[in-house]
């Protein structure tokens, strides 16, 4: 019943407003194809099973509608929206290389991230797939950026920032506050890569720091979001996450789930609004529309998945109350 509830935000979400118009859905459908043909060109065997995997990652079995789910972090938007923001018409052969490119990135850092987590099924066997994720992910900038531009240092700090995290997840078994901040949300940080290309390309270096600020507290909102929604999976496969802890230290009769089903998921609740009600703050410098968009449309998606999820915990509550009840002895 748990289960169901909780699996409840899939179909939930996607009864809102796109949040991706037809040419941005192309670039990223584009993008996958390319790594698809790329792939089999350059080393078949692989490539046929790192199509694959791509594929059962997904939804719907195509690839690219894995990167277009609404709770997906907007890794590829963001790029875009800041392209958008900087120029009335930006370089959209670039866009298309950045789209590539991270979703490249992405791949590398997931198939890693599936190992390390212990949640790997064909990852040990198509590992070799790295090398042309990483080396694709990388020179797709060398056409735009030579070695000496200030855009390299950028993807040696936030690249390595996000390998070191990655790395360092593994080796918790609980997730305090400190940990969430330093680890969870700098996984992420390779978000900055595409978003200073994007500034360099379009002359908006200055405007960067504020795009950066705002990419890395939505990552903090996303992996909220994440650890709330996922909870359930995250208990059965034994995962660390930041709300799991925290639900562990509330000692009692009671099971994490109990605590969570009673109080623990509205809690959650009232920190992602809260939060997101921060995130607006940091808006207004970045002069972008989309922006506002995306957030008007995760704020409907979070009061719909609140009003669903709970009301059937609400129902297990009752159900949990009278079962536990003691049963009325009947007179001598």
């Amino acid at each position: 019943m748990v289960w169901a509830l909780m699996s409840q935000n899939k179909s939930l979400e996607h009864k809102s407003q796109p949040l991706y118009d037809a040419r941005f859905r192309n670039m990223v459908n584009d993008a996958c194809i390319r790594i698809q043909g790329e792939l089999m060109h350059r080393a078949p065997f692989l490539g046929e099973q790192v199509c694959g995997w791509m594929s059962h990652l997904s939804p719907t079995s195509d690839a690219s509608e894995y990167f277009l789910q609404p709770r997906v972090f907007p890794f590829l938007l963001l790029p875009w929206w800041a392209a958008r923001a900087f120029a009335a018409e930006p370089d959209r052969e670039f866009l298309v290389d950045v789209v590539y490119s991270t979703v490249n990135g992405y791949y590398y850092i997931r198939l890693l991230d599936n190992l390390m987590d212990g949640h790997g099924t064909v990852e040990l066997k198509i590992l070799p797939a790295t090398a042309f994720f990483h080396t694709e992910f990388q020179a797709t900038y060398q056409k735009y950026f030579d070695a000496v531009h200030p855009f390299w240092e950028i993807f040696r700090s936030a690249w390595f920032s996000a390998s070191d995290a990655v790395t360092r997840e593994s080796d918790l078994d609980c997730m305090d506050q400190v940990e969430f901040e330093r680890v969870t949300v700098v996984k992420l940080a390779g978000a900055r890569i595409p978003l200073a290309a994007v500034a360099f390309r379009h002359d908006a270096g200055e405007r960067l720091q504020c795009w950066e600020k705002f990419a890395l507290a939505l990552a903090r909102w996303s992996q909220m979001e994440d650890d709330l929604f996922d909870w359930h999976d995250d208990l059965r496969h034994g995962k660390t996450s930041h709300f799991l802890t925290e639900a562990g230290l509330h000692p009692g009769l009671e099971t994490v789930e109990a605590w969570i089903i009673r109080e623990g998921f509205q809690q959650g609740i009232t920190t992602l609004q809260r939060e997101l009600d921060a995130l607006r703050h940091l808006v207004p410098p970045l002069n972008s529309p989309d922006v506002v968009r995306y957030l008007d449309a995760r704020e409907t998606i979070l009061e719909r998945l609140k009003t669903s999820i709970g009301a059937g915990f609400r129902i297990l509550e009752d159900v949990a109350s009278i079962t536990e009840a003691p049963t009325a002895q009947a007179p001598d």
